[in-house]
């Protein structure tokens, strides 16, 4: 019988000794397009096309085999905006930036609930890789998942969260970190 060495830390996909790939904003941002594209997909919903990556090389992967996907019937893309890592205003609830906003977000109108439908939960996020109010939990954890010093707290409705974010943003309490 073979045996195998296991890998002395990490994954097999890692090279011993090699250092760990250093943080890159545009990469962190396409691979963020790119779950939001996975999660609308799979909800039956469109999505834009991912950003192109950046010039880094990406790490070794091995490819699946192969599934044929049934044919998608065509959709009508949505009025509204898709989520997208912003440099400039509008400053506006319900969008994400990797500049911290030169004036208080504003408020944008919320669908009415339903008898029997869950309140949504509104992430203020003052201090991580990106910044803002959201109401995606996924976002909201990637923005400050391994940063020192990274802060987001979930607010009930979206003026509180507002008031939060704003009131942290005029004490100059927000900050994009690395």
């Amino acid at each position: 019988m073979t045996s195998f060495d296991a890998p002395a830390s990490g994954t097999a996909n890692t090279v011993p000794g090699a250092a760990p790939p250093a943080y890159n904003p545009a990469e962190t941002i396409a691979t963020l397009a790119n779950m939001l594209n996975a999660m609308v997909n799979l909800s039956g919903g469109s999505a834009p096309s991912p950003s192109p990556a950046s010039a880094s090389p990406a790490p070794a992967v091995v490819a699946a085999a192969p599934v044929a996907a049934a044919p998608v019937a065509p959709t009508v893309a949505p009025a509204v905006a898709p989520l997208s890592l912003r440099t400039q205003g509008p400053w506006l609830a319900g969008l994400l930036f990797i500049v911290v906003p030169t004036q208080h977000l504003q408020a944008v109108p919320e669908d009415p609930i339903a008898d029997g439908e869950e309140h949504p939960v509104w992430y203020a996020i003052t201090r991580g890789r990106h910044i803002g109010i959201t109401l995606s939990n996924p976002f909201a954890l990637a923005a400050i998942v391994g940063v020192s010093g990274g802060h987001m707290k979930k607010y009930k409705t979206q003026i509180l969260a507002l008031q939060a974010f704003n009131d942290s943003l005029t004490l100059g309490m927000v900050a994009v970190l690395p």
